[in-house]
């Protein structure tokens, strides 16, 4: 049913407490599950330059830490699934880059977290989560967490 499952997150507990859905879900469907964290393209202005810290310098040092993140939670998922997953980093607009990385790589479930705030869809789910649940083309299913990761 669910050949491929994508978790997006910013790498917060909250954006991660989806995991364990995830788990038992790969598990009944046979499923390979895949972790994928964008960086926003966006850079803050620094108000004070210096000659180490360039722009492509900052960009290396968020991809690099991300990636060890990241390996850390693939580390910690892999034993709970029992087998390999498949972790991506990239860099873009995130309901953008999530859509494109669901479609070049067949996804069948997109598995999000709820913020689980207040009333409004909005503040609900996030600008992020309602623009995949709105272009996606595949079943997009939004977690309210009751623990997290």
């Amino acid at each position: 049913m669910f050949e491929k499952i994508l978790i997006p997150t910013d790498l917060s507990e909250h954006s991660l407490s989806v995991c364990e859905y995830a788990c038992d879900l790969a598990k009944k469907y046979n499923s390979e599950i895949h972790l994928l964290h964008i960086i926003d393209d966006f850079t803050p202005i620094l108000n004070v330059r210096t000659f180490e810290m360039t722009e492509e310098k900052i960009r290396n040092l968020q991809k690099s830490e991300a990636q060890k993140e990241v390996n850390k939670i693939k580390k910690d998922l892999e034993e709970k699934l029992g087998r390999e997953m498949i972790t991506e980093v990239k860099s873009g607009v995130n309901h953008i880059e999530i859509i494109k990385y669901a479609e070049e790589n067949a996804i069948g479930l997109i598995l999000l977290a709820s913020h689980g705030r207040t009333g409004l869809i909005h503040t609900l789910l996030g600008s992020v989560a309602e623009k995949v649940i709105r272009y996606a083309k595949c079943p997009v299913m939004v977690i309210t967490p009751t623990k997290t990761y």
